[in-house]
């Protein structure tokens, strides 16, 4: 239900609050989902989850210090359900690898089926979705962002069209590892390229370098593989230390040139900069609580968006909100990628789910994640700590299963027990 709300853009009004759909949900869940959490129902209680409720502790903290609990009580608890109840949820409910790939397929749904109106409003710049939807209750004003590289920026059922490709490229890696797991080239790669077509609707060229990134830790996968872990770590340092002479000769990092080359809107590689600059110095003004709802440090002329999640996040909420969230996600990272003991099938949508979340932190460094894009994130990172409860008995590998057109090797199906499983191999040892 919550990932289908993700692509229904409603807005139901209560008072003062302006609840979307999944937002709506989330209020329903949050408190029986920790609830359960503290029962012990979702496995042991791990240091991931503890820095999720330090860093949504700590931005409601700054922003009743800075305004007041009165003035604070409205972004605080929106706060608090989308963080809170976007982890709880799939932490409680997606325990073992049949519930993560069920959530995958289901994500899959959701995008291709964003595509044919996302296809009309690219051609034709009329937000058919969100029109559709105002039919029956109030939905996100229409976002009229103009053209680019002759196509329209498709708004889909997001609040911006930037929303609408982070929140496609997150099924991308997803689709092809664990819905394409054991399937045929062909048909993995017919499902990624829905995704790929549904990310390129918002012409935008974060969520589509997202997408590239995938592909690029995925090739990483498979040369360690092939290779080994260690030879391709001893690789990987050798790129980056040939990176960071490039960058020292060149005066200007490698990935600020690509993003200059890459990017549909030449002037939006310039904003960053420019974001970057102040950003950086309002923390530096603003270490410990930010600026809160306030104005933070920059020129009049400059807007007041910030393109960037977590140079945003320590803005408006100093620096251990940056740190908290940034510990979440290298918690989850290491303790999911060092995880022992798993079978073929587990390690393939152990690296699915990796690289999802590394991508999707990388996107973060070029677009601000807020609302659906933002949620999903969390939602996502919360979708993969069953991994460390998981054990090979729990999900065997279908690779040792008999192919359903090959002859039974009797009549117990019992796989021979000369038969061995296939050599761990994975992102990590």
């Amino acid at each position: 239900m919550f990932l289908i709300a993700l692509s229904i853009p409603w807005i139901i009004e209560i008072g003062s609050l302006r609840l979307s759909i999944y937002r709506f949900l989330l209020c329903l869940a949050v408190v029986p989902c920790i609830c359960l959490w503290l029962t012990g129902r979702a496995g042991r209680i791990r240091i991931v989850d503890l820095l999720v409720i330090s860093f949504v502790s700590w931005k409601g903290l700054t922003l009743i210090l800075l305004h007041g609990p009165q003035q604070a009580m409205q972004p605080v608890g929106i706060s608090f359900v989308e963080t809170l109840g976007a982890y709880f949820l799939p932490r409680c409910f997606i325990r073992n690898a049949d519930d993560f790939r069920t959530m995958v397929k289901l994500l899959f749904i959701v995008v291709a089926s964003m595509v044919p109106l996302g296809l009309l409003e690219t051609a034709t710049g009329f937000p058919a979705t969100q029109h559709l939807f105002r039919l029956v209750l109030p939905t996100y004003p229409d976002t009229d962002m103009g053209w680019r590289s002759g196509l329209f920026r498709a708004q889909g059922a997001f609040e911006h069209p930037i929303l609408f490709g982070v929140v496609c490229s997150t099924a991308f890696i997803l689709t092809f590892l664990v819905l394409g797991y054991q399937r045929s080239l062909a048909e993995k790669g017919a499902k990624a390229g829905i995704v790929v077509l549904a990310t390129g609707l918002a012409v935008s060229s974060g969520p589509l370098l997202g997408i590239a990134l995938q592909c690029l830790l995925l090739g990483w996968k498979r040369c360690a593989d092939a290779i080994g872990l260690r030879t391709m770590w001893s690789l990987t340092l050798a790129g980056v230390l040939a990176y960071a002479v490039a960058s020292l000769t060149l005066h200007r990092s490698v990935i600020e040139i690509v993003i200059a080359r890459l990017t549909f809107d030449p002037m939006s590689y310039w904003s960053r900069n420019l974001i970057w600059e102040y950003g950086w110095s309002s923390v530096s003004n603003h270490p410990v609580l930010g600026t809160g709802l306030g104005r933070w440090d920059r020129p009049q002329w400059m807007a007041e968006s910030i393109d960037n999640f977590w140079l945003g996040t320590a803005v408006i909420h100093g620096l251990p909100a940056l740190l908290l969230i940034c510990g979440t996600v290298l918690a989850a990272l290491m303790t999911v990628g060092l995880k022992r003991g798993l079978d073929e099938r587990h390690r393939e949508y152990r690296a699915a789910y990796l690289i999802t979340i590394i991508s999707t932190c990388l996107v973060g460094q070029t677009v601000h994640l807020w609302d659906a894009a933002f949620v999903l994130f969390v939602f996502l990172l919360g979708s993969g700590i069953w991994f460390l409860d998981a054990a090979p008995s729990d999900c065997p590998s279908e690779s040792t299963r008999p192919a359903r057109n090959s002859r039974s090797p009797g009549r117990t199906g019992h796989i021979p027990s000369n038969e061995k499983a296939p050599p761990r191999k994975g992102l990590l040892p």
